[in-house]
């Protein structure tokens, strides 16, 4: 439950008089919303959008300004943590990113996996509590997606009409599996481009997966996110699409090609099949002349 929406809804802070007044809430960021009344509309207020690791050994937490858009500059808002239990001294957020106004960077000296974390989103004079969370690390995992996929025909049904592929893929790059401190299970999920429906594979444990009875002419988007066992999936990797040609786009695109090479190389087929033209027996006749009568003829038969 949002601190602030307890302390705002019966103080009389000057801030949310001034907001009122001028009609900040005619438009919350939840449509549902009619009133200032923080158990109604606690998204318009600023809150923390989310904590978590992406390899467990370090921490990112994210924020926003709701509907304050004046508290959207940096430093507007502050993060304090506590994060060891005989400590009662808040803690600010070590590292502001610099690429984004609303994320904290707990590098691995100020992360620790088991540690329980209590998180709270200030305003800038540490006056007003707006949001506070507590979790431990570990529960907050959710890996970078993985990469580097790629796919390979394993067999063609004998009408030509289906197939089989294998998909393979690279764990994602910051967490460390190959010492075991990350064990990861994945999902391969593919569709029809044409389609809305995902189908989804079973938790893996290795980096490959078959994808059996694909239809040859039809386009399929495949993607992949990854996870702990027991924990929440990260984000979706970027999309691979697999195409295999169907039996007549393949015999079309063969007589395109040899029709391509007759039409360039035809002078030199024309050569090579048609017998050289004789010398002229009869006095007068230009023999260049015969050449085109020839050539001719034999185009007409």
């Amino acid at each position: 439950m949002c601190l602030y929406c307890e302390r705002a809804c019966i103080s009389t802070n000057l801030t949310l008089i001034m907001l009122v007044s001028m009609e900040v809430w005619l438009q919350p960021s939840n449509p549902q919303c009619t009133s200032i009344d923080c158990a109604v509309c606690p998204s318009a207020l600023p809150h923390i959008v989310d904590c978590f690791s992406a390899n467990m050994e370090t921490l990112r937490c994210r924020w926003s300004s709701g509907a304050l858009h004046n508290l959207s500059e940096p430093g507007a808002l502050r993060l304090f943590y506590l994060n060891k239990p005989s400590t009662v001294n808040w803690t600010e957020c070590p590292e502001y990113s610099t690429k984004r106004p609303d994320e904290c960077f707990f590098s691995e000296a100020h992360t620790t996996v088991w540690a329980s974390y209590r998180v709270q989103l200030r305003s800038r004079d540490q006056s007003t509590v707006y949001d506070e969370t507590v979790f431990t690390v570990y529960e907050r995992v959710r890996p970078d997606p993985p990469y580097n996929l790629k796919w390979d025909v394993l067999n063609s049904s004998v009408t030509g009409q289906y197939y089989d592929t294998v998909v393979r893929w690279s764990p994602p790059e910051s967490a460390d599996v190959k010492s075991g401190w990350m064990k990861l299970q994945y999902e391969l999920q593919h569709r029809d481009t044409n389609s809305d429906l995902w189908k989804a594979s079973d938790l893996l444990d290795t980096t490959h997966s078959s994808v059996f009875g694909l239809h040859t002419g039809i386009q399929y988007e495949v993607r992949l996110r990854c996870k702990m066992s027991g924990l929440a999936f990260g984000d979706f990797s970027e999309s691979m699409y697999i195409y295999k040609p169907s039996t007549g786009e393949t015999t079309l695109c063969v007589v395109a090609v040899l029709m391509l090479v007759i039409i360039s190389q035809q002078q030199k087929l024309m050569v090579l099949l048609l017998p050289p033209i004789p010398g002229p027996k009869i006095r007068g006749i230009d023999p260049e002349l015969l050449k085109v009568i020839f050539l001719i003829l034999s185009m007409t038969i």
